[in-house]
């Protein structure tokens, strides 16, 4: 199967081959342990700017409990991937949807180790559905793009952190990932799979996206209660009916044919990750993976089907557009 159509339906792999400026491409790993004691995302990257200066591949590493990123440079010659299957090396660190390896070592950030993920739950996908983005996933001139790779899954293994050993054992994690030429101009980012012993993932994004010389409200949004999943998105012609964010509480509520979804978050301190704009990582953000929220899911009789507090969650408000927000109709 040529690379073009192999990335297309696998958007998992790497996507950048053929790019050479403007482009951007990073992996969003979260890794928790049993106790929830730590905390990391750890991304993966490569950045290629217009006039090819500041190209380079880079780790990101936000810890949450201490609120603090490291961002840590390559050279661009050092990141590798596999055509065929997700896998990517930035230097010594690598990474697949099942395993990573660490290998960092400066002044700002000392992490070795190695952990696999097992009993792990990918996003479906189909031919007419390549990805979360739906039938968004097949249109050329996008901005940016999202792909969710592991809803969930455990984690084994132990990292040197500074010199001390953490287990990850029995610890929950989650991959998805972006790329393109910029992340859009605003944009709501969240997502929990610690829901305390129940089986439930949820995720939410919003974001204004750029069309035709005019640009739309488009949103993505899933919830996961076991074996069975909840979808609300612009493709799917669910609704935003409200959306407001004030004194760091973002409430939403999203609405089908079927189902009503309520979600209340609440954002708590976090670090600022470096973000791209037209393939540089220039812009500066502020994503909480330690903030809480809370979902009610009913039918159209307002029957409850879940209802429940998630942990750990990750957050990220990056617009004063939604302070409040009113859907069309209901």
């Amino acid at each position: 199967m040529m690379y073009i159509i192999r990335k297309t339906f696998n958007p998992e792999i790497f996507q950048g081959k053929y790019k050479k400026k403007n482009y951007f491409e990073g992996w969003y790993y979260k890794i928790i342990d049993k106790k929830m004691e730590n905390v990391f995302a750890i991304i993966p990257g490569i950045c290629l700017d217009k006039d090819k200066k500041d190209k380079h591949a880079f780790l990101q590493v936000l810890d949450a409990n201490k609120c603090k990123v490291s961002y840590i440079r390559y050279d661009i010659k050092s990141f590798n991937f596999n055509e065929n299957k997700f896998e990517v090396e930035i230097a010594d660190n690598y990474f697949s949807d099942n395993e990573i390896r660490l290998n960092i070592e400066n002044e700002d950030i000392s992490l070795h180790g190695e952990l696999s993920f097992e009993n792990i739950v990918k996003y479906p996908k189909s031919i007419s559905k390549p990805s979360i983005m739906g039938p968004f996933a097949f249109v050329p001139f996008m901005e940016c793009y999202h792909s969710i790779i592991n809803i969930h899954q455990e984690v084994l293994g132990e990292m040197i952190i500074s010199g001390n050993k953490v287990d990850f054992s029995n610890g929950f994690g989650y991959i998805e990932k972006d790329w393109g030429r910029s992340f859009p101009e605003s944009w709501i980012w969240l997502q929990s799979n610690h829901f305390d012993k129940d089986d439930v993932s949820l995720m939410f994004s919003t974001a204004k996206i750029p069309w035709l010389g005019r640009s739309f409200l488009g949103f993505i949004s899933f919830i996961r209660i076991k074996e069975v999943i909840y979808l609300f998105s612009t493709y799917s012609r669910a609704k935003i009916i409200s959306l407001c964010y004030s004194d760091n509480i973002l409430k939403v509520i999203l609405k089908d044919k079927r189902f009503m979804m309520k979600i209340t978050a609440k954002l708590s301190n976090g670090g600022i990750l470096k973000a791209p704009k037209n393939g540089l990582m220039n812009r500066e953000i502020l994503e909480s993976i330690t903030a809480v929220v809370k979902v009610k899911l009913t039918d159209i009789h307002g029957e409850i089907l879940y209802e429940g507090e998630g942990k750990n969650t990750g957050l990220e408000i990056v617009s004063e557009i939604f302070k409040c927000y009113k859907g069309k109709g209901d």
